[in-house]
């Protein structure tokens, strides 16, 4: 499994002439690092003094981004496996008329199966920004830059995830799925911009007090 090389060997993986681990992989293992950073901001707040009358956000918060962090990290073999399908599919044979049937149902099956990963990671890294979008207001000064690090990495997580949606989507056949997809993208990058942007201006803002 992915998740259980060490960071060297995921970056020599990530750098070989394998296709896997690919960008959708990268995408949510970036994920799980911003989950993990607001985690470990909001464990380090709960039970200061001072913020005792946060404790039950606090631990809603951190329960919450260590189940994100866990299905991001997940998400990483997910989208390996998912790739390997898709070439499976590419590489049957296409010498006859039903060959090439048979062949074109299964790239199509495929490659709505390989999105589904990188769509789920655009999905968790929208709920791990959320979830930082309430810790920044009341997360120990100190530790601020810490969440505004994981808002950043949660943002590349969902825009490097979308890109490996859109190439899917750029050869799915059902219309309707990739309007439907599209769409969804629409909605949910704009909800990124605006956390991402909302928590980066709330730390530089507490810079100048």
């Amino acid at each position: 499994m992915l998740v259980e090389a060490t960071l060297t060997d995921f970056a020599a993986a990530s750098a070989s002439r394998e296709p896997t681990p690919g960008g959708g992989s990268v995408a949510a293992y970036v994920g799980a690092l911003g989950a993990a950073l607001g985690a470990m901001a909001a464990r380090f707040t709960e039970g200061r003094k001072g913020f005792e009358h946060h404790a039950d956000a606090l631990a809603s918060e951190i329960n919450r981004l260590d189940a994100l962090r866990e299905e991001l990290l997940e998400l990483v073999d997910l989208d390996a496996a998912a790739y390997a399908g898709v070439g499976a599919a590419y590489g049957l044979p296409k010498s006859t008329a039903d060959e090439q049937a048979t062949r074109r149902e299964a790239i199509q099956a495929a490659l709505r199966a390989s999105m589904q990963a990188p769509l789920r990671t655009c999905r968790v890294a929208v709920e791990g920004l959320t979830v930082l979008d309430a810790l920044a207001g009341h997360c120990n000064p100190n530790l601020f830059s810490d969440v505004v690090v994981g808002a950043h990495d949660l943002g590349a997580s969902y825009r490097s995830a979308w890109v490996n949606v859109l190439i899917n989507l750029a050869s799915l056949e059902d219309t309707e799925l990739v309007e439907t997809v599209r769409a969804e993208g629409a909605t949910l990058v704009g909800l990124v911009d605006a956390i991402e942007a909302r928590i980066a201006e709330a730390f530089l803002t507490s810079l100048q007090r």
